[in-house]
């Protein structure tokens, strides 16, 4: 509502007008995968969140668009509220210690820009129904709605409006002949209004 000579008006404001605040511009957002430079081992198949301390390197991932990490990033777990700063060098950030949990499938990780402020927050009701939403659709789900039974949900909020920004989830991530043949995440974004799923 714009005031105008004490009539309220109805008119929409301009992003950037009178007293409007325009909208970030999205955080750019990578995935990476944390490797602790264990022996070679079978699956871990520990049912529960099972996180311990370790050092290794993060490999961020090239995406199908836009630019590749470089220079100083951050590094998240949502799902065990986890951060840690670094630098990519040959595509991979090297940290002394970080989380580690100990579930099969679990060893993804969000990158950030470096100096990116991550707070820790939960998801709302209408921000896990929609993410629900966006998962069962998925090929990876075949729309069976049985595959996200126990789904797990870490959010946190980038641009410090207390709301979730980015998701990470753990779960079943293939689902097919009647019961899910693997665990593990997906990385979803929030854009306006609109979930999406970061590939």
């Amino acid at each position: 509502m714009v005031l105008a000579g004490g009539v309220a008006s109805a008119a929409p404001a301009r992003p950037g007008g009178l007293g409007v605040k325009p909208p970030p511009p999205p955080v750019q957002v990578w995935i990476g995968v944390f490797d602790p430079g264990l022996p070679a081992h079978a699956p871990w198949d520990n049912a529960k969140l099972t996180p311990v301390a370790h050092a290794g390197a993060v490999r961020v991932l090239t995406p199908g668009n836009g630019p590749a990490a470089s220079g100083d990033v951050v590094i998240v777990h949502p799902l065990l509220g986890k951060l840690a700063a670094g630098k990519v060098d040959k595509g991979a950030v090297a940290v002394a210690e970080f989380a580690f949990d100990q579930r099969d499938g679990d060893d993804g990780v969000v990158v950030l820009p470096g100096g990116t402020p991550v707070a820790f927050v939960a998801p709302s009701k209408a921000d896990i129904a929609a993410i629900r939403a966006t998962l069962v659709r998925t090929e990876a789900l075949a729309r069976v709605r049985r595959a996200l039974d126990g789904l797990e949900l870490g959010a946190i909020d980038v641009d410090g409006d207390g709301k979730a920004d980015v998701i990470a989830t753990y779960g079943c991530a293939a689902w097919f002949d009647g019961s899910c043949q693997s665990k593990g995440q997906f990385v979803l974004v929030r854009r306006g209004a609109r979930w999406t799923i970061v590939e």
